[in-house]
């Protein structure tokens, strides 16, 4: 006779890319354990490996992991991990003043993908010519971290490279997979400095996984007669943000 099978629960949210509705059940001891031998081995590939591996494992429907942008994927996957372990976050911290230990309560209910009004995917360079671009996924994302070496300047670059879907003029379409790195390159290369600045703020206003939290220290020594009351906004952005 085998084992009785447990009742696995299923929910649903609402992809902040494009608001369709996702179904998806808790990651299980299983999924948490690919994930642990991915980080313990500290190899990228692994973790984008596992990584893919639990949101197929924990998405129901005909979805692409691929295709997602990273924020999608960070969204739901603190969602994954909030629905398996509870949706109450605790965050330590430590006060800069007097090194009191501060925990911080947070809501996965109040975490949301930030977005902005003037963010635009369609970007007009000059006399009809311009660029589309598409969101980073978890590959692109990875190429873009992989090279930890790189300067801010470097890491741009690349990101805009890998970021194109495509460059138009008046009268043709030219997808950034029909070309090379090196032609690609040369474009970005020949923008002016207004125009790299335009193809930049794609991702200074690209949505992302952003909440607040309020640092307040009320640690009193036997001593003293007043509190620390050190008090610090921290903005917390991307997933990594909320599991340190």
């Amino acid at each position: 006779m085998g084992l009785p099978n447990l009742a696995i629960p299923e929910y649903s949210l609402t992809l902040p890319s494009n608001g369709k509705e996702l179904r998806y059940r808790p990651f299980l001891v299983k999924e948490e354990k690919l994930l642990l031998l991915a980080i313990e081995s500290k190899e990228d590939q692994q973790i984008v490996t596992a990584t893919k591996n639990v949101l197929k494992n924990c998405i129901f429907g005909d979805v692409n992991i691929d295709d997602m942008p990273i924020f999608d994927i960070e969204y739901v996957f603190l969602w994954l991990r909030g629905r398996a372990k509870g949706e109450m976050i605790e965050l330590k911290y430590t006060c800069p003043d007097c090194s009191n230990a501060l925990n911080v309560d947070v809501n996965l209910e109040d975490i949301k993908v930030k977005t902005y009004e003037d963010h635009e995917k369609k970007i007009e360079l000059d006399n009809g010519i311009g660029l589309v671009m598409k969101y980073p996924n978890i590959l692109m994302q990875s190429k873009i971290e992989k090279d930890e070496e790189q300067n801010d300047v470097e890491t741009l670059f690349k990101s805009i490279r890998l970021c194109i879907d495509y460059i138009y003029d008046s009268e043709t379409m030219y997808s950034s997979k029909d070309h090379t790195e090196k032609e690609l390159q040369d474009f970005i290369e020949s923008l002016t400095d207004f125009q790299f600045k335009k193809v930049s703020k794609f991702f200074d206003t690209m949505p992302k996984l952003q909440h607040k939290i309020n640092l307040n220290c009320t640690y009193k020594e036997k001593k003293k007669k007043s509190v620390c009351g050190y008090k610090e906004e921290i903005v917390l952005e991307g997933l990594q943000s909320f599991f340190d």
